[in-house]
């Protein structure tokens, strides 16, 4: 445990540090839980599952679906519109411990709780408050699409993993690993270009605020050299796996016809309006269209004749709306803070918030572009980030933090995915 331990000296000190002691039983708790019932419902894949089990099998030449890729070649992966790396992931897991719930389930649960601990890191470090860090943690680790995403065998939580991890890597200033985990974050899903893109802003509005603070001139020699070394690593790092990944699993022998195709894919999910479970992304900040993954429902029969039907399992695709609806003010209270008093935590939430989130604008207004709920699983971090800023900033009582750690709790449990002991 110490030599694991040793690196991360400066930033997570247990046995010193009491809210590192406390974080700890904050992941435990997220890691039993993530485990709690992994495989129920009995041989049921959960919303996007039926695409990425199948694929999986289909690497690993085992039978699949025959509704799903059904004339793929066995060995390869079909589904080219998504990088390989997060899809070797779960066949790997599948390989080891086979082709069931656990197979498919424990990548994402291991990949959650590296994503909770990468993200308690980064706000200890960017904000060097270990009660602010661990707030926000608390928001994270109790925010319902987190912790679903965290626990099905879908694409998203091994793409915010990688990026948390790169964010924590640049802000202890690995240029070159922080830019290596951001290219596994796009080989993982292709959003991780969003969390990429956040460091670049990040560094450059950050570096000219810090240069207009000690009226100093801003060295544009260093901080094209930072950006020389951090793009050309995220760039060749993301072709070279693609490369490799490509000629062996999937087809390609020419990583440029993949994107090509990937861009092509995406130019064509377009519809003239939402429809299903589809939304605007204005619409996900009021948890407006929830997305049911999965419903198991029980009826009650009296005399033959239905007298109820209530669900014992509801997987959502929903954020906790005690998190979600507080997204525009604490962002906004961040957007003062950096005017105000240049603080870099808010600035960090602010650009995190607007690289991740509002691209989906322009290309929902203009493109017509299908977007889902999910989608907003990279940028809701920065929420539970900024919420946490504004609560410390504004210096609240503990007794109303408390509460409202409460409320967001209750929150959660609403929208737990097990209604009754299986």
């Amino acid at each position: 445990m110490s030599r694991f331990l040793g690196p991360l000296k400066s930033d997570f000190d247990p046995g010193k540090n009491i809210f590192d002691r406390i974080f700890i039983y904050l992941l435990l708790a997220s890691l039993l839980l993530g485990f709690l019932w992994i495989d129920k419902p009995d041989g049921s894949l959960i919303f996007d599952e039926k695409y990425y089990v199948n694929v999986a099998r289909n690497i690993l030449s085992l039978p699949h679906d025959p509704d799903v890729y059904s004339d793929a070649t066995p060995g390869t992966d079909p589904n080219r519109e998504h990088p390989f790396l997060a899809k070797g992931i779960i066949a790997f897991s599948m390989m080891i411990f086979g082709d069931n719930a656990w197979g498919w389930r424990i990548p994402s649960i291991i990949f959650g709780a590296i994503a909770l601990f990468a993200f308690y890191l980064l706000v200890k470090r960017l904000s060097k408050k270990s009660e602010l860090a661990l707030f926000a943690s608390l928001l994270f680790a109790f925010s319902n699409l987190t912790f679903v995403h965290s626990r099905i065998a879908t694409l998203d939580i091994f793409m915010l993993a990688f990026i948390l991890l790169g964010f924590y890597l640049y802000l202890k200033e690995k240029t070159y690993l922080s830019a290596f985990f951001m290219a596994l974050a796009t080989l993982s899903k292709l959003g991780g270009l969003y969390g990429f893109l956040v460091i670049i802003i990040f560094h450059f509005v950050n570096s000219f605020i810090k240069s207009r603070s000690t009226h100093e001139n801003l060295d544009w020699r260093k901080l094209l050299s930072w950006l020389e070394k951090y793009v050309i690593t995220y760039v060749i790092t993301g072709i070279i796996l693609l490369t490799i990944f490509d000629r062996i699993w999937v087809g390609y022998n020419n990583p440029l016809d993949h994107i090509s195709y990937m861009y092509d894919y995406y130019k064509s999910l377009t519809s003239a309006a939402p429809e299903g479970i589809a939304s605007y992304p204005w619409q996900w900040l009021i948890n407006e269209v929830k997305i049911p993954y999965l419903t198991v429902n029980v009826d009650v029969r009296a005399n033959g004749k239905l007298i109820s039907s209530h669900p014992s399992v509801a997987f959502q695709g929903a954020i906790n709306p005690l998190i979600i609806y507080l997204a525009i003010p604490t962002i906004a209270y961040c957007i003062y803070a950096v005017y105000k008093k240049r603080d870099e935590t808010a600035l960090f939430a602010t650009i995190w918030f607007v690289m991740t989130y509002l691209p989906f604008y322009p290309m929902s207004i203009i493109t017509h572009r299908i977007m889902y709920l999910f989608y907003f699983l990279p940028t809701l971090p920065s929420v539970c980030l900024a919420i946490s800023y504004l609560f410390y900033d504004r210096k609240t009582d503990k007794i109303v933090i408390l509460c409202y750690l409460f409320a967001v709790l209750i929150g959660f449990i609403l929208l737990f995915p097990f209604k009754q002991i299986p």
